[in-house]
């Protein structure tokens, strides 16, 4: 009869460990579910922080163009605006002679 007991105790012994095991399974399985998705989160933050960096390099580089094409332009105009005051004086001139 104790032969057939610490079997019995045993098999018990041996239905919790599965019972734990198989817990712990099921826990283990919901972290790596857990990683994944945090880690497909942040290669989502990464891709979108890259896309804003180059959005804003861009932003950087226009803003850069438009101040150059505006110097470009004001020079464009000093310098007619000069001809145009020259020739002015040259009516004004011509008027009074």
């Amino acid at each position: 009869m104790k032969a057939v007991k610490e079997l019995e105790l045993q098999t018990t012994e041996i239905k919790e460990a599965r019972e734990k095991l198989t817990n712990l399974e099921g826990k283990y399985d919901k972290s790596k579910m857990t990683v994944a998705e945090k880690t497909r989160e942040i290669k989502a933050l990464n891709d979108k922080i890259k896309a804003l960096e180059k959005e804003l390099a861009l932003d950087k580089t226009l803003a850069e163009i438009k101040k150059i094409l505006w110097g470009k332009i004001n020079q464009s105009i000093t310098g007619q605006w000069r001809s145009i005051q020259a020739m002015y004086e040259q009516v004004e001139l011509i008027g009074l002679a």
